[in-house]
């Protein structure tokens, strides 16, 4: 789904509405340019887990994951966690409405308020519909979604509605990007994500530098560390294993990628977690 809207000096995009239950982990990601994903914890349990930091996530956690926060979301095996997501691409050219200052935190996480709830689950509910202008109805409820939001870090805030002439391609070219760097298929090529934008290698790998503010080649190695540390940490998986189902042609130039990025061997890493 992409639904395209204005809102004051704001463009606002609407790619994902997403209920459902978490029945395992969601490997390190981070979102490019624009990128905000609103999570409501409804029921159960698990955990938010960062670079530097990790955070309990139980009903009623409302949090924020906007552009370049690495995040990783790590569910309980005995109550896993229901979660309702929504992810926007917001280019906002105001400095002053509740829109900008939603986008002014890049990492949030609170406990939700009884008004966002009832609009979150408005949203999750009215996405399920088929009915007349469902768009707009969906328009109009996450603009109150991302305002009460913003009353959450500062009550000052206000907006009112109104239309700007400007469309950008290359935000939904990032929301595809996004979709297939959080896949699990770590064999995914600069070719292949060309292809799905419909671009020439040269302009995805631009696109992919002015989103990410980082290389192809980058972002599949952080992709492919990611996997490895979540096999290592859930699975009884060789280093064999792990090396084949990250994409690695032999241990050995697995074993040295990982001490690249995480300063310790595969195995002393999963002895330790």
């Amino acid at each position: 789904m992409a639904i395209t809207f204005y809102y004051n000096n704001s463009k606002i995009q609407i790619f994902k509405i997403f209920s459902d239950t978490l029945r395992g982990v969601i490997h390190m990601h981070s979102h490019a340019k624009n990128g905000y994903e609103i999570h409501l914890i409804d029921s159960g349990s698990g955990t938010l887990e960062m670079p530097n930091t990790q955070y309990k996530l139980s009903k009623n956690v409302l949090y924020i994951t906007g552009p370049n926060i690495p995040h990783k979301q790590i569910s309980d095996l005995e109550n896993p966690m229901h979660e309702l997501c929504i992810y926007l691409k917001i280019s906002t050219h105001d400095k002053d409405d509740a829109i900008a200052f939603f986008t002014s935190q890049p990492f949030w996480i609170g406990k939700s308020n009884s008004h966002v709830r009832n609009i979150f689950k408005k949203i999750i509910e009215e996405n399920e519909k088929n009915q007349l202008w469902k768009d707009n109805i969906l328009s109009s409820l996450a603009i109150g979604l991302i305002t009460e939001m913003a009353r959450l870090y500062s009550p000052k805030n206000t907006s009112s509605q109104v239309s700007l002439p400007y469309d950008d391609l290359n935000e939904s070219r990032s929301w595809i990007l996004d979709q297939l760097l959080t896949d699990d298929d770590i064999h995914t090529t600069l070719n292949d994500l060309a292809n799905q934008m419909g671009v020439c290698k040269r302009q995805a790998e631009r696109i992919i530098k002015d989103y990410y503010g980082s290389s192809f080649k980058k972002l599949r190695y952080e992709a492919k560390m990611a996997m490895a540390a979540t096999l290592l940490e859930q699975k009884k998986i060789s280093i064999e294993e792990c090396a084949a189902q990250c994409g690695y042609a032999s241990a050995s130039s697995f074993v040295s990628a990982f001490k690249k990025k995480y300063k310790t061997t595969p195995k002393k890493y999963r002895e330790s977690n």
